[in-house]
């Protein structure tokens, strides 16, 4: 993960997927930067208690002190304006709520680059499969132009089968040289997702075939609505949003009780017709002037309180929205791994071998001249693109199914 070296060492010697998975956990930087704020979320939870554990000094620290000036009576309890631990226990209710939702958004930055280099290693693979089958084109359509020149030598075929020939040769060399450099944009792609420099060789993966099972459908909607990360993430924020509102229900609003047997943290010695101070509340007057209530900050924030609910029903809107979206995400990347897999089956099972053959037979039919040159031309391209899209299928199987554990959040 500190090492670049080390990285390029696993790459070089050629590497399977796992191992490129490996390296994006350890080395990615989107998975490194969410850790770095999960473990600064973790760093609340000292906060929130601070100025509460000063309150609780002041008022211990107050209450005993003995001037013997004025009335002997301790300075008004804290309990008044900041009622412990209900609302300390909020807070961390509250920190509690944004360290889950760090944490999902740690676990969606090591999803998404995982799918990443999912996508990188498929698109790799099948550029280098490409190139091979393009160059084993390439050889053939050069032996069809030697059987096409000694045709034309000996007058059975005309000059524009031949040019015809060299016109297709020419464009799959160029395509040869489209597809070599297509290779360095997934190699770089590669480097940017492991954050090595831009001269780390990328060797060759080591080919592995796709795994063609599909899963059910139906069964895959609960587990992504369970398990999808940006759901929870969401539902984590619902949650905090819910205990800050009523956090400040509890400091701004009176209580359901008056607290008339509030026990109060007073000297037992205070007792008797000496006690200077009572150790239960004995009276319910407002604590802070005539007419106004026993908690000074009641009504103050309603207008807060009223935008913060407005707020969360915002977000649990959001949170269905976020929901449906989650269930068509599903629909269509199970769609495509469907799709692909039934391509893949078709190709592989049954096209590209009776494009070979076709290829084989206008081949053998050209040389002794029972086929039209036409004929011929059409089944070579037939069999290279037949040939590229099984590959490419195979392909699409892995990167559909990345796709659909990103969708769903995870393996099913």
């Amino acid at each position: 993960g500190k090492e670049p070296s080390l990285a390029e060492e696993v790459l070089a010697k050629g590497f399977i997927l796992e191992d490129l998975e490996i390296l994006v956990l350890v080395r990615n930087p989107g998975v490194k930067a969410a850790e770095r704020t999960l473990r600064a979320s973790l760093e609340a939870y000292s906060q929130v208690s601070n100025l509460d554990e000063i309150l609780r000094q002041y008022t211990a620290f107050t209450e005993g002190l003995m001037t013997g000036i004025g009335t002997m009576e301790g300075g008004e309890s804290m309990e008044v304006k900041f009622p412990f631990p209900g609302v300390l226990a909020l807070k961390g209710e509250i920190v509690t709520q944004e360290v889950t939702a760090s944490r999902e958004m740690l676990v969606i930055a090591r999803r998404m680059a995982i799918t990443q280099s999912r996508q990188a290693y498929w698109e790799l693979l099948f550029t280098i499969r490409a190139q091979k089958i393009s160059g084993e084109m390439l050889r053939l359509l050069k032996h069809l132009e030697a059987v096409a020149t000694v045709r034309y030598e000996t007058g059975k075929t005309s000059f524009q089968d031949l040019i015809k020939i060299r016109i297709e040769t020419d464009k799959l060399g160029e395509e040869l040289k489209t597809l070599r450099e297509e290779q360095k944009n997934f190699e770089a792609k590669v480097r940017e997702i492991l954050d090595l420099p831009p001269e780390t060789k990328v060797g060759l993966p080591i080919a592995q075939a796709p795994q063609i099972e599909v899963p059910s459908l139906n069964g895959l909607f609960p587990i992504a609505l369970e398990r999808r990360q940006e759901l929870r993430q969401m539902r984590a924020m619902i949650g905090k949003m819910e205990r800050m509102i009523e956090m400040a229900e509890t400091m701004i609003y009176p209580p359901y009780s008056l607290n008339l047997s509030l026990f109060r943290n007073e000297a037992i010695a205070q007792v008797g017709t000496m006690a200077m101070k009572e150790p239960f509340s004995v009276k319910t007057t407002a604590s802070t002037g005539a007419g106004l209530p026993r908690m000074p900050w009641y009504g103050t924030n309603d207008a807060y309180l009223r935008e913060t609910r407005q707020k969360l029903a915002a977000l649990r809107e959001d949170l269905k929205k976020t929901e449906d979206e989650t269930i068509f995400k599903v629909r269509e990347a199970w769609f495509r791994l469907d799709r692909a897999r039934r391509q893949e089956a078709l190709y592989g099972e049954r096209v590209v071998n009776l494009s070979q053959a076709a290829m084989e037979v206008s081949t053998r039919a050209y040389e002794t001249g029972n086929v039209a040159f036409a004929d011929v031309i059409a089944s070579y391209t037939g069999w290279l693109n037949d040939r590229l899209a099984l590959e490419k299928e195979r392909s699409n199987l892995g990167i559909a199914r990345s796709e659909l554990e990103e969708a769903v959040g995870g393996a099913w």
